[in-house]
């Protein structure tokens, strides 16, 4: 038979859960805007960098077409934690010849930060 040789003295106690520590906590709804966005050039990188700019993080893009004859790459733009009106808002201010194509607005749970140690 297999005994435990652990002591009370070793084994660290365990601490008493809160309540409300041990509901599980309601998912945080954020916006998510999806759109198409045509910017002059034939080199993605420039158009990356512009729309990073303007829109910072939280961001994903995806190169739809890149059209060679009238210069122009159109990317799928995915940007979480914004409104409709301050993505466009943003695009707008920052991107004068851009052209701004169909967009949605819809709204995602957030996903959880496991950084915090729970």
């Amino acid at each position: 038979m297999l005994q435990s040789t652990a002591t009370p003295a070793t084994v660290a106690p365990r601490g008493l859960r809160s309540p409300a520590s041990s509901a599980p906590s309601a998912p945080v709804r954020v916006p998510l805007v999806t759109l198409d966005v045509t910017v002059p050039g034939t080199s993605s990188t420039t158009g990356r960098r512009a729309l990073q700019a303007a829109l910072g993080k939280n961001l994903r893009l995806y190169v739809v077409t890149i059209d060679k004859r009238n210069e122009r790459i159109t990317f799928r733009v995915e940007v979480i934690s914004r409104t409709l009106d301050e993505v466009i808002g943003a695009l707008a201010r920052a991107l004068d010849r851009a052209i701004l194509g169909r967009a949605v607005e819809s709204v995602i749970r957030q996903p959880r930060d496991f950084s915090l140690g729970r």
